[in-house]
């Protein structure tokens, strides 16, 4: 059968077995009719959260928990988020610790353009703009392509080329690395989670 969509073939496996496959059997099913597919576990997380639910319908679905319960991936992809909400609402706090003389300009938190929201934007010392694109562990190449997306629509409204952009993350690919070197208004920097602990008894 040919599917129009991944969600298609989804459904369509789940009615035909009567219950979610398992992660393994899902993604070969994926792949071969998706090859360019970049699915992974965090896709199949989501669709089967989304079923379980009953946001996506599948006629005659057991939707008991199996030995193969995607909880721990579930778990997983719910820490992150809080992670990197925990992350946005300390440096929205603290924006200077990202670098000195950082400000976060009137609205600047989740700040909507046509490219998308920005996490924070802030003025630098000198009154330039800057952007800044927060990530809960590694940041890839797209959370590059992400920021000078926000950077360039910006540059359009404001009609200003003097913006700058930063990247936080925990860490960030060889290729995000590779691409900041060369550009003069793109910073990394990486920051660290430490745990204070105190004995209370």
């Amino acid at each position: 059968m040919q599917y129009s969509t991944i969600k298609e073939l989804v459904i369509d496996v789940c009615t035909t077995e009567g219950q979610f496959p398992s992660y393994e059997k899902l993604t070969d099913i994926v792949k071969t009719n998706f090859p360019k597919s970049k699915w992974q576990k965090t896709h199949y997380a989501w669709y089967k959260s989304k079923i379980k639910r009953g946001e996506i319908e599948v006629t005659g679905l057991v939707t008991a928990n199996s030995p193969d319960d995607d909880s721990g991936v579930q778990e997983s992809i719910d820490a992150s988020l809080s992670l990197e909400k925990d992350l946005h609402s300390y440096l929205a706090r603290n924006v200077s610790d990202i670098e000195a003389g950082l400000s976060v300009v009137e609205g600047g938190i989740e700040y909507g353009i046509d490219a998308g929201r920005i996490d924070i934007l802030a003025k630098d010392s000198t009154g330039a703009l800057v952007v800044i694109e927060l990530k809960a562990g590694k940041a890839k190449d797209s959370a590059l392509g992400q920021l000078l997306g926000y950077i360039g629509c910006l540059s359009e409204l404001e009609n200003n080329r003097n913006i700058r952009g930063i990247i936080v993350a925990s860490d960030f690919d060889k290729r995000v690395v590779f691409g900041a070197k060369t550009l003069s208004n793109v910073k990394l920097v990486k920051y660290q989670i430490s745990f204070n602990l105190e004995q209370i008894s």
